[in-house]
């Protein structure tokens, strides 16, 4: 993949060498990224009905896929995983890929990306896509016949996939250089210039929002000002109405599972009202018991 000058999954403005930013690239990132992944995947072996309302593991992965599927860029994807979802709900298992594109010229890195996360089998040979009987996808179905206006489903798809690829990004920098089609370039959209060049373009509030959280709950930070997560913000490109809806996103302003954060508090700068966000208490128990597994491991 051509080299960028932004960090590969944050979009940190970075220098030369390397694919990642100094947050994403914190060991302590990748270790509590694969603590929340492996509670993910235990609790799914162990469950025919996704409910997203009880369970905060969840409703967590839910929360953080809220931000993707409301993204212009990963419309299509999103069309995709609902149309997956409702189908397969239906009895429907095999689709044809180019009946799955929705206006996308080239679909088959997210395909792909499904098919090594478990979520479907890729028939490369025929050109289509299968849903297993073991698929998340039919454990989260119900959650569309409840609620299929906030479409909380292929939130958590989209969610659960963005942290397996993120975890993938960050195992594959520590041998070489990511290569489009792999680990969260999935998500990205290519495309050539006329001079040949790619660029390369991302969604950048979706994944910087994904990192914010993701190295807070690395650092142990679970409150935090909206100057701070501005700052971080600003730094990776995402400012006013994008910026906004991060905010509105994480604090349940808009129709998430249940709200990742709590506006705990204001302060004042001047006449300028800033708000503080702090951990809903169901996650801080759940970042709890993953700090705790980790490490009597």
């Amino acid at each position: 993949m051509a080299k960028s000058n932004r960090c590969i999954i944050c979009g940190e403005q970075i220098g030369e060498v390397g694919q990642l930013c100094a947050w994403c690239q914190d060991p302590r990132v990748e270790e509590v990224l694969r603590g929340l992944i492996n509670d993910i995947d235990s609790q799914l072996q162990q469950t025919t009905r996704i409910d997203i309302k009880m369970n905060p593991t969840f409703s967590l992965v839910a929360d953080l896929g809220i931000l993707g599927i409301r993204h212009p860029l990963l419309a299509s994807f999103s069309k995709i995983i609902a149309r997956l979802i409702v189908e397969g709900g239906k009895g429907i298992r095999r689709f044809k890929v180019s009946d799955l594109r929705y206006g996308q010229k080239d679909v088959k890195p997210f395909i792909v990306m499904l098919h090594d996360f478990g979520l479907v089998i890729y028939d490369e040979v025929n050109s289509e896509v299968v849903i297993p009987d073991n698929s998340l996808l039919l454990k989260i179905k119900y959650e569309l016949e409840v609620e299929p206006r906030r479409n909380p489903a292929a939130a958590f798809a989209l969610g659960y996939v963005t942290l397996k690829a993120i975890l993938k990004t960050l195992e594959i920098t520590k041998q070489r250089s990511v290569e489009y089609g792999e680990g969260v370039t999935c998500l990205y959209s290519m495309t050539k210039n006329r001079d040949g060049s790619v660029k390369i373009i991302m969604p950048k509030s979706f994944m910087a929002t994904l990192s914010f959280v993701l190295g807070c709950w690395a650092k142990g930070i679970t409150e935090f000002s909206e100057l701070d997560i501005h700052k971080f913000m600003v730094s990776r490109g995402v400012t006013g109405k994008e910026f906004n809806e991060v905010l509105a996103t994480l604090s349940c302003a808009f129709a998430t599972a249940h709200g990742l954060y709590e506006r705990a508090s204001t302060e004042h700068l001047g006449r300028i009202v800033i708000y503080r966000f702090k951990l809903a208490g169901e996650y801080v128990r759940l970042y709890e018991r993953i700090r705790m597994r980790q490490r009597t491991l």
